[in-house]
């Protein structure tokens, strides 16, 4: 315990004796980089004792009800943020190697949560989803622990769960304290993506017509516009269309075995069944992955083919710029080989930016390496030195004269 409090104190001597107004920009980035450390660190240990207060039921000398108040009283977060922290370092307990991972601090708690979710309902799973954890994004890393629940589940309950959701379907509102109107919806995975996409489609009109008019707001806000414009009799735009992804032996058998997928892109998996129907639906877009190679697609002008467009959203449903979780009013760009010198527009030569990182590689110097899967993100002043610390610019403002490369990996 005293070593505890010593680190803390060191801690926080070490945070008084360097003002972050004072420090340089890329010595800014490694503190930031140390102290996301020492927060997994610290999130690991809360978690940890936390768990063994409520296995020992020691909160009840301090008059709480349970371990989960006790512990959002203590750390001043929800009683349902402490019921998930608690919840996680149980079914922690079933997989060790990743326990081990996380006390280590060498995992945040929200890879720990993904991969013990899925490692309680396919334990098989957890050491592939730790090495995910370790080395790829949080967004590729909660996809494949989505896809490994969904292979443990089996088609029946995939089925079942479609069927609760639709079951259970509601539309609620509610005035806020703070005005206006606020609402809250439950539909089926199916229905959701219709609502999603429409949206999306018509938040890419009215994003255009406030750009036009010089006006620069949240994407939220441009999707609660749309909102309004569909309501109000609006048709969204040719782009209101679900893309759809499953393998072509899970559409003939009927379900979905390891290292396959059925899903919606940007919505979740979704049963074989759903896919079948959908192929019917002129809203929905399914991909079957046979072994076709897309990559023979390739056009001699600048026009993105449709098919390749397609291909292109499909592979890269976010900005392919490690770290970047963008997914709104993505631009396409020809990051091998530029098409001014006549680089092909072909899959291999294109990778979907947003508008920020795609400024930074077209008048700033930055530019990409490695190709999908194993993206990275290169400054002008080159890779960085080997066993360096390295980081990115978390805004495209952010300049500094030593190198700098974000990488990422995915399957």
């Amino acid at each position: 315990m005293e070593m505890t409090r010593q680190a803390i104190e060191l801690l926080r001597s070490a945070l008084a004796a360097a003002p972050p107004e004072l420090v340089q920009a890329g010595d800014a980035a490694r503190m930031v980089a140390a102290f996301a450390e020492v927060e997994r660190v610290g999130a690991a240990g809360k978690a940890l004792y936390a768990r063994r207060v409520e296995a020992t039921a020691a909160y009840q000398n301090t008059g709480h009800r349970n371990a989960a108040s006790w512990l959002a009283d203590l750390s001043g977060e929800s009683v349902g943020h402490a019921m998930a922290v608690l919840e996680t370092t149980r079914r922690l307990e079933t997989t060790p190697a990743v326990l081990d991972a996380f006390a280590r601090g060498e995992i945040s708690a929200a890879q720990a949560k993904e991969v013990a979710g899925a490692g309680v309902q396919d334990p098989s799973t957890a050491d592939e989803l730790l090495r995910s954890a370790r080395t790829e994004s949080f967004r590729d890393l909660r996809a494949r622990a989505a896809r490994a629940k969904r292979h443990a589940r089996g088609e029946e309950e995939e089925q079942a769960r479609e069927a609760r959701a639709h079951a259970g379907r509601y539309f609620r509102s509610w005035e806020p304290e703070e005005g206006g109107v606020r609402f809250e919806a439950w539909l089926t995975k199916r229905d959701g993506a219709r609502v999603l996409t429409s949206v999306e489609a018509e938040a890419k009109r009215v994003f255009r017509e406030a750009r036009t008019e010089g006006v620069h707001e949240p994407h939220e806000r441009y999707r609660a516009d749309a909102l309004v414009h569909l309501c109000k009799g609006g048709r969204p735009g040719p782009g209101a269309r679900v893309l759809v992804r499953v393998d072509a032996g899970a559409l003939t058998r009927g379900n979905v075995q390891r290292g396959e997928v059925c899903e919606i892109a940007g919505v979740g998996p979704v049963p074989v069944a759903t896919a079948r129907e959908l192929m019917g639906d002129a809203v929905f877009n399914v991909l079957v992955f046979d072994g076709i190679d897309v990559t023979c697609v390739t056009s001699t002008k600048r026009t993105i083919p449709a098919s390749l467009r397609v291909a292109l959203m499909e592979r890269d449903p976010v900005c392919v710029v490690p770290g970047c979780t963008a997914a709104h009013q993505l631009e396409i760009d020809h990051w091998q080989q530029d098409y001014n010198k006549d680089g092909p527009t072909r899959l291999s030569n294109l990778a979907r930016l947003c508008k920020p990182h795609h400024d930074l590689h077209s008048y700033r110097g930055w530019h990409l390496e490695g190709g999908p899967g194993q993206w990275r993100w290169i400054g002008p002043g080159g890779k960085a030195p080997p066993g360096s610390t390295v980081v990115g610019p978390e805004d495209p403002g952010f300049s500094s004269s030593e190198p700098t490369e974000i990488t990422s990996r995915t399957a």
